[in-house]
């Protein structure tokens, strides 16, 4: 595509001319003759400070905020936001596939994943072919690609967004973070149904405060169009205010019964859920291997979606009976020691109190419940004693280990952490494999071991380096030499 055509829905200074533009890239390294490279801020360095090496690498052009050298070597065009510029031309570039799909788009604090993960096997089971996208990977036809964010940078969204599209793949279920959504990554993504799991703290090193974190979410709720549908959480505190902010229709769902869906009979156990809901005058028959209320509402918000895609209440009662555990949430590890063994992503307060206190009421008063779990280095600090308050209050033991330190000293991270503990009935091991094989060894008959913080991670993030790491084959691992 042209330059000047690529550019031409941006509002920008400089001069572009006819030259082919053959990629798009926020990363020097990636850069090749025929790229449009844009300088971005990231986390860690600035793009605007390899300009020099993307124009050594044979970029074609450079978007820029205007911190850039001067030259005559190719053009460089200025814009206010080059995050938002780069959603625009990728959008452009790739032919806008969204707006030839039909994107759902998840967020919330907790849940994202689970909701997601339901949705797709509905809409797979009663014949639509879909996609996933989210803290999985990136499910296409042909499997699953890890895509290391929970939503994508633009420009590798709307490439994903074109691969399902000429693969015939018109349905996509995609979750999509705050930081997506205040980034503009998915500010050129045509979302047909968003859904609203639940608003807790986290994330509020990046955000600031819970307001501001309230408007990230918000937004994606607010860009709908009138004939496009939210489906919002009635249980959660924020509920009113998104219904009460946004033009198009909503259904709402959840455990108050003024909310469209909800249950009128529940039964949890530790074998699974079985619930009766009503949506208007039908009933809608829920009978699945997911555990405890808070995966009831899970399963609430993809039905509540499915039913408004027009997927009938046999496909959906169907679909759940027939759903497997969704990898890493809550999931039932085979291993080869006493008790039982279960992996799960939670790694805030509010994720914590809902597995905790879920698995207290299927539990019989004799389950010994210990814990392992660490918290992320260069993230909210304030949450950590909150977690070890938590995990002290349901659990007869907790190791405290490693969980993706980043750039922080793990003593430090470990030390916020114990400060939550107001007994003695936890201990700190840093090395995790050390961790959970050691919890494993003290596992009897009635023991249930809860392996937070990961789920189906396989990397520990220690500086900026991901080394392989996985919470899984560890147990594997124990269970191969017991």
């Amino acid at each position: 595509m042209q330059l000047k055509e690529l550019v031409k829905n941006i509002h920008f200074k400089g001069i572009p001319d006819n030259r082919e533009i053959s990629a798009i890239t926020y990363d020097s390294r990636k850069v090749k003759p025929g790229t449009l490279f844009v300088a971005i801020a990231g986390e860690n360095s600035d793009g605007h400070e390899f300009i020099p090496q993307a124009i050594e690498n044979g970029a074609a052009a450079i978007l820029s905020n205007g911190r850039s050298p001067k030259t005559t070597v190719v053009p460089i065009l200025q814009v206010k936001d080059p995050r938002l510029a780069m959603s625009h031309i990728s959008a452009q570039f790739y032919g806008n596939p969204s707006a030839e799909m039909n994107i759902v788009g998840v967020t919330g604090t907790n849940g994202k994943t689970s909701i997601t993960h339901i949705l797709y096997h509905i809409l797979q089971t009663s014949g639509a072919a879909c996609g996933t996208l989210g803290t999985l990977g990136f499910q296409t036809p042909t499997g699953m690609v890890s895509t290391g964010f929970t939503t994508p940078e633009s420009v590798e969204l709307q490439q994903m967004l074109q691969t399902l599209q000429l693969a015939g793949v018109d349905n996509l279920v995609m979750e999509i973070s705050s930081h997506a959504l205040d980034q503009h990554r998915v500010d050129n993504v045509e979302v047909d149904i968003a859904i609203f799991s639940n608003l807790t703290p986290e994330h509020l090193d990046f955000h600031g405060d819970m307001e501001n974190y309230f408007k990230a979410k918000l937004q994606l709720f607010q860009t709908l169009a009138v004939d496009k549908t939210a489906v919002i959480n009635f249980d959660d505190p924020y509920a009113q205010r998104i219904c009460s902010s946004i033009s198009a229709q909503f259904i709402t769902y959840g455990m108050n019964k003024k909310a469209d869906l909800h249950p009128v009979q529940a039964e949890f156990t530790i074998n699974g859920t079985k619930a009766q809901l009503q949506f208007r005058e039908h009933i809608i028959s829920i009978d699945s291997l997911l555990l405890g209320e808070y995966n009831l509402s899970n399963i609430m918000a993809g039905v509540a979606a499915a039913l408004s895609m027009g997927v009938s209440i046999s496909q959906i009662e169907n679909a759940v009976k027939n759903m497997s555990p969704i990898p890493g949430r809550m999931e039932l590890i085979s291993c080869d020691c006493p008790g039982k063994v279960f992996v799960d992503y939670a790694h805030s307060p509010d994720a914590y109190e809902k597995l905790f206190s879920s698995l207290s009421i299927l539990t019989a008063d004799q389950v010994k419940l210990l814990t392992v779990f660490g918290c992320g280095g260069n993230r909210d600090s304030g949450k950590r004693s909150e977690m070890a308050k938590i995990s002290e209050k349901y659990s007869a033991f907790s190791f405290i280990t490693m969980d993706n330190p980043r750039n922080e000293d793990v003593e430090n991270i470990n030390a916020d952490i114990i400060r939550g503990f107001s007994g003695d009935d936890f201990t700190v091991i840093p090395d995790r494999k050390e961790a959970i094989t050691t919890a494993l060894r003290k596992m009897d008959e009635n023991s249930i071991l809860l392996i937070l913080g990961k789920g189906q991670e396989n990397y520990q993030e220690i500086g900026s380096v991901k080394i392989p790491y996985s919470d899984i084959e560890v147990i594997k691992e124990y269970s191969n030499a017991s």
